[in-house]
């Protein structure tokens, strides 16, 4: 610092050299040796709570009248009482120091355990999945629900519709009107918790129909995981406009969305077929096509390939939640 001194200011030097202002005060200036100190621990200040105060304040926390209240309002009531002897935060210092809870245990909603839903699809109709997502307006709180159903196996949107509302009766003839139209009905119709797909409406349909519903674990969205992927599709296709201003607007994007996905969409989960051609079962037909110009190609072209090239499939199975893939726990 003396070599410092008559170039830098007293600030720079100390900045240069890394000792801090307080520091090199104390090393001129040294605090006078106490000759009993009291230790850091055992010092007290007049401004502290006394001994007689946190007694106080642990007998108010630890009465047996107030133990469902919490450490906030019972401040309040000790207050009203006419008993302050410190503030709210001193109370809950008070009660950390002596291991108290900061408020009343509360009775928490347990839920009894979901079986995890196991489905298995190996040809169309066996199995169909459905939910509804929300379509956004361009007007604040209204939103429009479009209701999808899927056949699992194929992927093949069976049923739709956009509507200006959440219903069970709109659910119910939406799947009368697909069993109609398609002249069958699946073995297990699988869906989420929501209010339309749990309610009797749609439940007694089923009943009647001998067809079996299957649910989704609560706060379990991968149980539902070809429909939520299919809305995900749909909300990232480039004709979604992000928000509809009518209806009728909605309606029509749909349905040229569904008709393309249906009928031209190659899909990868599906050895690249449409929904429909697995549907119908014309994908066999296309296969066969495909391999004939694959076997014509490698006739042709043989040592481009170190073996004959060979025509994906479309997978046997379908499944949601396969049980093969499931984490194995101990017994």
């Amino acid at each position: 610092m003396a070599v410092l001194a008559p170039l830098l200011s007293q600030r720079a030097a100390l900045r240069l050299t890394g000792i801090a202002r307080s520091t090199w005060h104390y090393r001129l200036h040294p605090r006078a040796r106490v000759a009993d100190p009291v230790p850091h621990r055992m010092r007290r200040s007049d401004h502290w709570l006394g001994e007689w105060d946190e007694l106080v304040i642990v007998a108010w926390l630890t009465a047996e009248q107030w133990l469902g209240t919490s450490i906030g309002e019972l401040f309040i009531i000790a207050w009203d009482a006419g008993v302050y002897v410190a503030s709210r935060r001193s109370w809950y210092r008070v009660a950390a120091r002596h291991g108290l809870p900061h408020r009343p245990p509360r009775r928490m909603a347990s839920y009894p355990p979901r079986a995890i839903p196991v489905l298995l699809a190996t040809a169309p109709n066996q199995v169909w999945s459905w939910d509804i997502t929300k379509l956004a307006t361009r007007f604040q709180g209204q939103t429009f629900e479009f209701y999808v159903v899927l056949d699992l196996f194929s992927r093949y949107v069976v049923a739709y519709r956009v509507e200006t509302r959440e219903s069970d009766e709109l659910a119910r003839e939406m799947f009368a009107e697909a069993f109609a139209r398609h002249q069958v009905r699946p073995q297990v119709v699988h869906s989420d918790g929501g209010a339309a797909m749990t309610s009797k409406s749609v439940q007694q349909l089923f009943t009647d129909l001998a067809i079996s519903p299957s649910r989704n674990r609560p706060r379990v969205c991968n149980d539902n995981p070809f429909s939520e992927a299919w809305f995900k599709t749909a909300k990232y296709h480039p004709s979604y406009p992000e928000e509809f201003a009518t209806l009728q607007q909605a309606r029509d994007w749909a349905g040229e969305l569904i008709g393309w996905y249906n009928q031209q969409h190659r899909h990868s989960g599906i050895a690249w077929h449409t929904p429909i051609s697995v549907f119908d079962g014309n994908y066999r037909k296309i296969n066969r096509q495909r391999q004939t110009l694959l076997d014509d190609h490698y006739a042709a072209n043989p040592k481009r390939y170190t073996r004959p090239p060979k025509t994906p499939q479309v997978p046997i199975e379908a499944w949601i939640n396969d049980p093969r893939r499931q984490p194995k726990t101990e017994i």
